[in-house]
């Protein structure tokens, strides 16, 4: 053996490291809020404890990122959870090796580079922490190392609650080995947690109530159909993984109770979430595929067992005793590739949605041609020289994988509109003379981007109506639809809009008009403090339309100087003439000064321009 194939799960290591850490600088977007919320509360946990006993931030995830965040921030986050995944990836190699699994190697890429996993392992999220602790317990399993294992198996219900459904799995094992002494350190995990939970509350149930509390929040996504996640689960392993996974389950299938740790473990760890998705709201209640990540090891050894049948199909026969042993039949992979591109052309040609829901007015060939190209090259050496390993072929195989990986789950995938407007106003804010001011915002991607913590009083503050009564002149209020307007605190635009104490300053649009994040400023009681602050803006930002525009809105409508608003909406339109709420804000002035000769033709170009409300101006003052 070459002495670097000694060393070759290294470099699989050492690879997806460097490429994840080039991934993280390239962007600031996470999978989803989850992981900023969970970023933060570890950071809050310095000065909150209950953050380390919270079902929701997982106490084990508090604990294991607790340092590495107070003394790096985002970085150490990312870097713990980057070695962490690589760990994953050693331990399953080390284990299959261990066991005498033919090309243990390969564990590496179908684990390391699944797809979601990938995507997901630079995030401040939980479902890559139960992978590796799976992987710690495969190990241990293996090696029948079963104090440790059992050791491991009582800390997974504190990276994952739903863990506890899966120690059915670790207690066999012990008891059929009979190792009665170490079943008790199953239960270690949750009995540390519910003690840590009454020390701090001084209530012997407050572990129950606890979990029972992170369950009973109501679902807003509504349930998915029971075969939402078999239909979708090719986005999660990728196109090869799921080729050879779909092969390794089918074939492996006669030995589910015999694998009861893999096989048997990943199908019931997989209905189980198909019962949350399906029938509770529970975990998946969106349709959310990232828990899956959780099985991803399991998933990841099927893999193998897929990729050892087809690689034996090109082996030659070989003599064992008196008997010759043949390898698999080559035409099965003919009939295989043909079911694989019809399951791909059925199931997966819709386009996928925010990574959970299929959009049934749009198609999506992406996946069925990345099956179509890895169902090209697994029957390539078909055709090759007889008996010839398909090195070239397998190599091409999991190149394809993880090109397909790191193409899906390039470093803008995770952004969207609402993230780009986020990002977007944070910069704004940071800049020029706004940023010593406080600011009020709920979103939790203005904390992420402006590198500030809701706790933080002096520069930070929360939207609400309670807060809304008490807001100081020259504080500034982030309004944004989904966390401040639709779905948590429940304050409408309108509550800004129609305060004559509070004017908009800024915008951040879609291309269709549409406000991503509208900025307020309380306003002082003495106009002239008000002209300051404008002034002080349009002399930093002379060529920014946006805040002509609202100065020009601020002085009709606050100040009532329609003259001054005029010629506020005039100078924007000479920066971008284009833009049609500057013809229908500046019709609105000179309507407003009884002069319809100038408001009707600034009206009409506002309508031509597209402006909705321009419409019904016209027929009432323009007939």
């Amino acid at each position: 053996m070459k002495k670097w194939q000694q060393y070759d799960y290294l470099i699989c290591a050492l690879v997806f490291v460097l490429i994840s850490l080039v991934w993280s600088q390239s962007s600031n977007y996470t999978w989803d809020d989850d992981a900023i919320s969970r970023f933060l509360n570890v950071q809050d946990a310095r000065f909150h404890p209950k953050q380390f006993f919270s079902s929701w931030n997982r106490p084990l995830f508090v604990v294991l990122f607790y340092l590495p965040v107070q003394l790096f921030g985002r970085m150490g986050a990312v870097m713990t959870m980057v070695l962490l995944t690589a760990g994953s990836g050693i331990l399953l190699y080390k284990a299959l090796k261990h066991k005498g699994v033919p090309h243990a190697i390969v564990v590496m890429v179908f684990l390391l580079f699944q797809t979601f996993l990938f995507g997901i392992s630079r995030d401040a999220m939980t479902e890559p922490l139960a992978s590796f602790l799976i992987c710690l317990g495969i190990y241990f399993f293996y090696r029948k190392q079963f104090g440790w294992f059992a050791l491991v198996g009582g800390l997974l219900p504190l990276a994952r609650p739903e863990g506890v459904l899966f120690l059915p799995f670790w207690l066999f094992p012990l008891v059929q080995q009979r190792m009665y002494r170490y079943i008790p350190l199953l239960g270690a995990g949750l009995a540390a947690w519910g003690l840590g939970l009454y020390v701090f509350t001084g209530q012997p149930l407050a572990l129950v109530q606890e979990i029972l509390a992170s369950g009973g929040k109501k679902n807003r996504y509504d349930r998915v159909s029971l075969t939402h996640h078999i239909g979708k689960y090719v986005y999660v392993l990728g196109p090869v993984a799921f080729f050879f996974f779909v092969w390794g389950y089918l074939e492996h299938l006669k030995k589910m109770f015999a694998d009861y740790f893999i096989l048997l473990q990943f199908t019931v760890g997989f209905l189980i979430y198909v019962g949350f998705a399906v029938f509770m709201d529970l975990g998946q209640s969106g349709g959310a595929l990232r828990n899956l990540i959780t099985l991803a090891p399991f998933a990841a050894v099927i893999c193998v067992y897929g990729f050892n049948y087809w690689w034996a199909m090109f082996d030659v026969p070989v003599a064992k005793g008196k008997k010759v042993v043949k390898p698999p039949d080559r035409r099965e992979l003919w009939i295989y590739v043909v079911f694989m591109v019809l399951i791909g052309w059925l199931c997966f040609t819709n386009e996928l949605h925010l990574r959970q829901t299929y959009n049934p007015d749009k198609k999506d060939y992406m996946i069925f041609n990345a099956l179509l190209v890895c169902c090209l090259l697994a029957v390539l050496p078909v055709f090759a020289k007889k008996g010839r390993p398909p090195l070239v072929m397998a190599l091409a195989l999991l190149i394809w994988q993880v090109a397909f990986t790191l193409y899906y789950e390039n470093p803008a995938s995770h952004g969207n509109e609402e993230r780009w407007g986020m990002n977007g106003m944070t910069a704004f804010l940071g800049e020029g003379p706004l940023r010593d001011h406080k600011v009020y915002c709920n979103h939790p991607w203005y904390f992420w981007a402006s590198r500030r913590h809701p706790d933080d009083t002096t520069h930070t503050g929360e939207i609400s109506a309670r807060s809304k009564a008490v807001m100081q002149p020259g504080q500034l209020i982030v309004w944004e639809s989904h966390y401040t307007g639709e779905n948590y605190t429940n304050v409408p635009i309108t509550h800004f809009l129609n305060d004559s104490t509070f004017s908009p300053v800024y915008v951040i649009q879609n291309p269709n008009k549409e406000a991503l994040a509208v900025l307020f400023v309380k306003l002082w009681p003495q106009m002239a403090d008000n002209d300051r602050f404008f002034q002080a803006l349009v002399q930093v930002y002379p060529k920014n339309e946006r805040l002509l525009y609202f100065k020009g809105v601020y002085e009709r409508d606050r100040k009532k100087n329609l003259q001054q608003s005029v010629s506020d909406f005039t100078a924007a339109m000479a920066l971008k003439p284009s833009e049609p709420d500057l013809y229908l804000g500046r019709g609105v002035s000179w309507l407003m000064m009884n002069d319809r000769a100038k408001a009707c033709p600034d009206l009409q170009q506002a309508a031509i321009l597209g402006a909705q409300q321009a419409g019904q101006l016209l027929k009432t003052y323009c007939k």
